[in-house]
């Protein structure tokens, strides 16, 4: 989940507390995190109206769920009965819904509050944090509970098949929440469970350094997290170790759980790997019980995200090796180098990838489908100038792991002189920045002239990059007959 802002408008009811989301209304309705809240509330019956700048295929699907979906911002779509706005800080106190719901005196909620209050109605809220890997691991927490029954809830930062299937208000009492902490809002959700992936520095707008963001999680278990609850974190993150640390030291902290490779973690992997498209590992948990894990989506990085889905559902009391066996059947989450499509014998994936540490990940899993002397072609677009601002030594570095890249520009607009000074910090680092090409529709086909059969294209970013996927199949399909 991408979504962060600097922090603009002050709600009206803090994180965890009370709210009523009868007749709520959602600003910025389209948003990854938004988009599942909204279609929850409108499963559990209540009346469900929002905005956003410009329609989607998920909000289609809210459409058809009954809710009331308006493009573009005005105030006089704000409901005259409307219980609750519901914001995140990527939208501005002057946002003219902001300003009407505030001359009516009607609630203005974070999105955080609202999903609080959302996971307060179920048994157990099962919360997944992290840096990077949280929408994975919420949503093999959400796909496997189904599966084995339970009707969960749930809230995921991403589709999980369809658009606006990310969100669902099942019949079960187990609740599964990403929870975002990019503009800090994470402090104060209530949870039963709270899964932690990791902790790395992100979001520079909000947080200044490393020791922040432990800082803050630190402040989101005590505030948080039940008295008997469970923490469940990774044993080789060192910001997860630390964490620990500090839970420990005061002696008042929760019963934790740890997954990972490291030989201390309650649930270990050995054996990763990964290789055209299929990813396995062997799980020990505790009592010595081994699990085969078998995975049909790339990366060995998503095995750390099985272990902890697994170690969660051993906490919850539910059976492993049903969750093991359901594990194999996951398609993953939409955009998370997922594979959508095919085209004069070349793969397209769809990568979210937009931190370092993710472009790293995902390019060795890209790296892992091809096969002989096949190429990975990344195509990328940056969120946004602060990040490239912060970050941009370490994407190059990241970015010199494929065999050669497109940059191009996104929604939030990077001037194409930044995009010029990352393809020369890529070449720098060793690696082959081939096209600068600001316009989206003319990267495509840059991409296309590139590519030959047997090589890997990954359409990576947080933007409209994932739109561009038919029109550069065309382009593939286009220059067949020529290379033939």
């Amino acid at each position: 989940m991408a979504e962060t802002a600097v922090p603009t408008i002050n709600p009206d009811v803090s994180t965890g507390g009370a709210v009523d989301l009868s007749r709520a209304h959602f600003v910025g309705i389209g948003g990854v995190g938004m988009l599942p809240v909204a279609q929850v509330c409108a499963e559990r019956g209540f009346t469900v109206s929002g905005s956003d700048v410009r329609a989607s295929e998920g909000l289609k699907e809210l459409a058809r769920c009954g809710v009331t979906v308006h493009t573009g911002h005005a105030a006089g779509q704000v409901p005259a009965d409307a219980t609750a706005v519901v914001f995140t800080h990527a939208v501005g106190e002057n946002n003219p819904e902001i300003v009407e719901a505030r001359r009516r005196g009607i609630a203005v909620v974070h999105r955080s509050a609202a999903l609080s209050a959302l996971m307060a109605a179920g048994r157990v809220a099962v919360g997944v944090l992290g840096t990077h890997g949280k929408t994975s691991t919420a949503g093999m927490l959400a796909f496997l509970l189904g599966s084995m029954g339970q009707e969960p809830s749930y809230v995921v930062g991403g589709d999980l098949d369809v658009p606006g299937s990310g969100g669902y208000a099942g019949k079960g009492g187990i609740f599964v929440a990403e929870v975002d902490e990019s503009d800090r809002s994470h402090i104060g959700v209530r949870m039963s469970v709270a899964v932690l992936t990791n902790i790395g520095h992100d979001h520079p707008e909000n947080y200044a350094a490393q020791g922040d963001h432990v800082d803050a999680y630190e402040q989101c278990v005590r505030i948080g997290l039940d008295v008997h609850g469970t923490l469940v974190l990774s044993a080789d993150d060192p910001g997860c170790r630390e964490l620990a640390s500090r839970l420990a030291l005061r002696g008042d902290g929760p019963r934790t759980v740890t997954f990972g490779l490291s030989s201390s973690a309650d649930w270990r992997l050995s054996e990763a790997a990964s290789s055209g498209g299929r990813t396995t590992a062997v799980l020990c948990g505790p009592g010595g019980r081994e699990f085969d894990l078998v995975l049909r989506v790339p990366g060995v990085h998503q095995l750390l995200n099985a272990a902890a889905a697994v170690a969660t559902l051993h906490t919850l009391g539910q059976e492993c090796d049903l969750a093991v066996e359901q594990l194999a059947c996951f398609n993953g989450v939409q955009r998370r180098m997922t594979l959508s499509g095919e085209a004069a014998g070349v793969l397209v994936f769809d990568s979210y990838a937009h931190h370092p540490d993710e472009v790293s990940v995902d390019l060795a899993a890209a790296r892992s489908v091809v096969e002989g002397d096949g190429r990975v072609i990344v195509v990328f677009q940056p969120s946004g100038q602060a990040r490239l601002d912060a970050f941009g030594g370490a994407f190059a570095k990241a970015l010199a792991g494929c065999d050669k890249v497109v940059l191009t520009d996104s929604p939030q607009g990077v001037s194409a002189g930044a995009l010029e000074t990352l393809a020369a910090r890529i070449n720098e680092t060793g690696g082959r920045a081939w096209h600068v090409v600001p316009n989206r529709d003319q990267a495509m086909v840059s991409a296309a002239d590139e590519a030959r059969s047997g090589d890997v294209v990954v359409l990576m970013g947080t933007g409209d990059i994932v739109e561009q996927g038919p029109l550069l199949r065309a382009a593939l399909d286009e220059l067949a007959p020529a290379a033939a």
